[in-house]
């Protein structure tokens, strides 16, 4: 399928290597970017982050920033289709030079975390996949840069990586306010893990728990709440 239709816009993805998924879906539904006034979304792909965050904030202008030229173009499509296409402003940069003209108060970023396996024959998926094409250094020390004094960065990652990306973040005086695991059921482990950091020090939080369906394959009441203002089926 080359298009996803949710409530209030729609997302083709048929020039990006990564294709719209649930990790996704999970972030924009969770980070809490409604108070903010200048929103970024690293890596925006399709601009499925960028389109979830202005659909919630309708105050906010969203810069959404993507190395790889097809996404760029995929991304300028949808968010001209959208309701907000004079509120998203898609740039074509690498974060790791891109020299922005303001700073942020909401980081968006659903970040490539493979680091195991067989490389693609592409480099276009490998950019999109891959963490060597963006080690978690380098993107947490750029966020960090961006930030303002009393911005919030929000991300999904593997939950095996949890520990190490908090400990990047603490040193860069980023420091861990919310963790959610994502479990697919209730009996499985944890395949991915939300975070919330910002500049306010404070208690490492306890983890809460997302369980995403039931043993009957069906969405839990927890997930259609998360993603109820965004999946057409709730």
């Amino acid at each position: 399928m080359n298009s996803f239709h949710f409530k209030q816009f729609s997302v083709s993805h048929e020039l990006c290597a990564m294709k719209v998924g649930t990790d996704s879906v999970l972030l924009g539904a969770w980070a809490d970017c409604v108070p903010a006034q200048h929103i970024l979304d690293v890596g925006t792909g399709s601009g499925i982050l960028a389109l979830m965050a202005a659909q919630r904030n309708p105050n906010a202008s969203v810069t959404a920033l993507e190395i790889d030229p097809s996404a760029v173009e995929q991304a300028r499509i949808n968010v001209a289709q959208s309701p907000w296409s004079g509120r998203i402003h898609v740039v074509q940069a690498d974060i790791r030079t891109w020299q922005s003209p303001a700073v942020f108060d909401c980081i968006l970023c659903n970040p490539p975390f493979y680091t195991n396996g067989l490389m693609s024959p592409t480099a276009q998926r490998n950019q999109a996949r891959q963490a060597a094409c963006l080690p978690f250094d380098e993107l947490i020390a750029r966020c960090a840069a961006l930030l303002t004094d009393c911005g919030t960065f929000h991300v999904i990652i593997p939950a095996e990586s949890c520990d190490s990306f908090s400990m990047l973040c603490w040193e860069n005086d980023l420091y861990l306010q919310r963790k959610v695991w994502v479990h697919t059921k209730e009996n499985k482990p944890a395949k991915r893990v939300l975070l919330s950091f910002s500049r306010a020090r404070c208690p490492y939080p306890a983890g809460e728990k997302l369980i995403l369906k039931s043993e009957e394959n069906e969405p839990t009441d927890a997930y259609r709440q998360l993603t109820g203002d965004f999946y057409l089926k709730y």
